[in-house]
């Protein structure tokens, strides 16, 4: 079976690399995609070797499947005209800026009855599983406290939206917390308080983005008992050998675990030093799994609700740092300032 696909925008940093990993697959037939931003869609086509079509007639090809890759405030639109062409949805995170962008994205693909898929990678990893199957087994004993690190080079000087607030809906808090926050609800953990606070993005590394925040630190009370820290920010120099860090470490009654997602890795030196990637490709993997959600309309291993809870996070963490105290995550729905 042939599943047939498209990308719908194509402006976050992970969209060329679905191209180039789609047009690999044999059972993939990729319609081309849409894009707002006719210099961008120029380059983009000039990269993937895919074609440009208006949104309207790429969904009259009736594709299985879209990818929304645009800027994240630009998310729900994309969503809505995919779940009325019928078509499955893989939707990048953070899946929206507002809780009732997020909401209004659940609505019409219930209503279309079509499956929302959240690109959350990093559930895909074997480490990840591994660690999943320790903590769920009992074994470790009672969680005492997690501790995470998610950090990157900063995404704005190649995508200049991700420090724009009103496109992005915030720097790297908004960026870096949600992998974290989503594996710990992958592990059974269930967040009942946030402390955050964040820092500004420092003239010398970004002078137009200073009123955007590069990094942060997120404090979690979770209703197993046990606590958990999100390290997030963009503070990877650029020319860092490898993109950036996903890392959580964990306490537990009986042993010590530390999880690095991106750690196969090879030093190279050359014109350029650099530290060169192997083990499974992970994006490869949550793709693999969405077409397979195109093919028989199951449930991705990563859904609207698990989207939709790392956001809430993300909001409460934005919430807490600007009233300097604690957000309980059964408050009101976060709103736009």
């Amino acid at each position: 079976m042939t599943v047939r696909l498209a990308l719908l925008g194509v402006a976050h940093v992970h969209a060329l690399g679905y191209a180039a990993l789609l047009r690999d697959r044999d059972d993939v037939h990729l319609l081309g995609f849409s894009e707002t931003d006719p210099e961008l869609a120029r380059i983009f086509a000039a990269h993937s070797g895919l074609k440009a079509l208006p949104l309207e007639e790429l969904l009259k090809a009736r594709p299985d499947g879209v990818i929304v890759c645009s800027e994240t405030a630009h998310h729900l639109p994309l969503v809505e005209a995919a779940a009325a062409a019928g078509a499955h949805v893989l939707c990048e995170k953070p899946i929206a800026v507002t809780d009732e962008q997020a909401q209004a994205m659940n609505q019409v693909c219930r209503a279309a009855g079509v499956q929302f898929v959240t690109a959350f990678p990093a559930r895909f990893s074997p480490d990840v599983q591994r660690l999943r199957q320790q903590l769920q087994g009992g074994g470790l004993g009672s969680v005492l406290t997690y501790s995470g690190v998610n950090h990157s080079v900063a995404p704005d000087h190649e995508h200049p939206w991700f420090g724009d607030l009103l496109l992005a809906g915030g720097g790297a808090g908004m960026d870096h917390i949600v992998h974290l926050a989503d594996l710990l609800r992958h592990f059974g953990e269930q967040p009942a308080e946030v402390y955050a606070r964040f820092l500004p993005v420092p003239a010398w590394v970004h002078a137009d983005h200073a009123d955007i925040d590069a990094a942060g630190l997120v404090l979690l009370r979770l209703t197993s008992g046990a606590t958990a820290s999100i390290d997030c920010s963009w503070s990877r120099p650029r020319g860092y050998p490898r993109w950036g860090h996903l890392q959580l470490n964990v306490v537990a009654a009986f042993a010590m675990l530390s999880l690095d997602v991106f750690a196969q890795t090879l030093n190279v030196s050359g014109a350029a030093y650099r530290w060169a990637g192997y083990g499974p490709d992970l994006n490869a993997l949550m793709l693999a799994d969405f077409i397979r959600v195109c093919g028989d309309a199951r449930p991705g291993r990563a859904d609207w609700q698990d989207g939709y809870e790392a956001l809430k996070i993300v909001h409460a963490a934005y919430d807490s740092a600007a009233a300097d105290q604690p957000v309980r995550l059964n408050a009101p729905p976060h709103s736009p300032a």
